[in-house]
């Protein structure tokens, strides 16, 4: 099955392996449900308009695949800090209710020291999120313990998040 990639509205047909070449300059990303977790990646992403689009599109795919289990691996990335920027608490309060486990990995220091920051925040609220520096440790940690059940999610807590 080849992964599901698009640059903004425009879909990219990308082989399934992970060591495919990234396409240059603009954001793109990379979905695809694995066994046992969603794999979403993030590429070049510069903007807080970016992750917005980009967590709504992993959110769909968790919805769609009912994998509450998600690897969450940004790349060639800007750090973002002002996490509130991008409707932050509304992806945590859908993580609560669905009983989401998500794993975070960055490619770069301080892209791994933003996603500690996130999943700080996302402790203080409850939210099984942690953050990683090793993929198989992550994978390890998302495929641990007793896989949750997704709920069913309504519609409209998947759309227009605050900001």
């Amino acid at each position: 099955m080849a992964a599901n990639a698009s640059r903004g509205n425009r879909a990219l047909d990308l082989p399934p392996g992970r060591d495919a070449p990234w396409p240059t300059g603009a954001v793109w990303h990379r979905i695809s449900a694995e066994a046992g977790y969603i794999r979403a990646e993030l590429f070049n992403r510069q903007t807080v308009r970016e992750t917005r689009e980009f967590l709504e599109a992993v959110l769909a795919e968790v919805i769609e695949h009912r994998r509450p289990q998600v690897l969450i691996y940004v790349r060639c990335s800007k750090p973002i800090f002002t996490v509130e920027r991008y409707g932050f608490s509304h992806y945590l309060e859908v993580a609560f209710k669905s009983r989401h486990k998500i794993a975070l990995l960055g490619d770069t220091s301080e892209l791994r020291i933003a996603h500690q920051y996130i999943a700080t925040l996302a402790r203080l609220r409850k939210v099984n999120l942690r953050a990683f520096v090793d993929e198989a440790a992550a994978i390890a940690w998302l495929r641990s313990g007793e896989a949750p059940t997704l709920p069913n999610v309504p519609e409209d807590s998947a759309k227009d998040p605050p900001g």
